[in-house]
């Protein structure tokens, strides 16, 4: 084997993937390069174990990707003010193990309190009165959809009908690898929208596409390319009552 194949083959690809998620939770990786060195060893991994390979592995761990990447994101964010000192992302087992998050999210069935299907949640938490924090949204997290849309916009329908509830905000994250959120001006009907992209655009408040060639003229007020996720999370503190 030459110089050059040698420079082509990476260390174990899987353990690669694992360290950069690693990464980019800790700060290490700034949160708005993450998806570009993903995409990059992306290209890595399948040029040594194949697409379908990729797909398969990122799909068992495409939520902590983008649990890491927003938990790097709001690292940064209180690294640089204090105007962010109570933001949080947790996980659906960190939220289920916080007694006042789990109270605020669980939806009420006759006796029992279940949670909503959350992949992260983005929470701002008071330290000294915790009964105040407050959940700002929920995101789910999929790389496909597979008429699944519809319990992303049944949660959000049941929170809605809470009053405590009704301000959560509900986001999707999706790698959309069936094409449901690109726009086609060949397929007339809606517009050259798939069905699911309609509902969720109706539905959800927020869905953000992790595809490279996502096109910006694509974008819609709720369906966007994933970065603008961004400064939808610094405006989901502005609109928060008394901060």
């Amino acid at each position: 084997m030459d110089a050059l194949q040698k420079g082509t083959i990476m260390r174990d690809p899987k353990l690669a993937i694992r360290d950069l998620i690693a990464s980019i939770e800790s700060g290490k990786t700034p949160a708005g390069e993450a998806w570009g060195q993903i995409k990059e060893t992306k290209e890595k991994y399948v040029a040594q174990l194949g697409q379908q390979s990729w797909n398969s592995f990122i799909g068992h761990r495409f939520q902590g990707v983008i649990h890491a990447i927003l938990k790097g994101y709001v690292k940064k964010l209180r690294d640089q003010s204090q105007d962010f000192k109570g933001l949080e992302v947790l996980t659906a087992e960190e939220a289920k193990g916080d007694e006042v998050i789990m109270r605020k999210l669980a939806v009420k069935y006759g006796d029992f309190l279940l949670l909503p299907d959350v992949d992260s949640a983005i929470v701002w938490i008071d330290p000294e009165q915790r009964w105040e924090s407050t959940i700002l949204a929920i995101i789910s997290c999929k790389t496909s959809l597979r008429e699944r849309i519809a319990q992303a916009c049944y949660w959000k329908l049941k929170l809605l009908s809470s009053d405590v509830q009704k301000g959560i905000r509900v986001f999707l994250a999706t790698a959309d690898n069936d094409d449901d959120f690109s726009i086609k001006e060949e397929v007339k009907r809606f517009d050259g929208k798939s069905r699911d992209r309609v509902i969720s655009e109706y539905e959800l408040d927020g869905v953000y596409v992790l595809r490279e060639d996502f096109r910006v003229d694509w974008e819609s007020t709720k369906v966007k390319r994933f970065e603008r996720i961004f400064g939808d999370i610094v405006q989901l503190i502005k609109e928060k009552p008394n901060l």
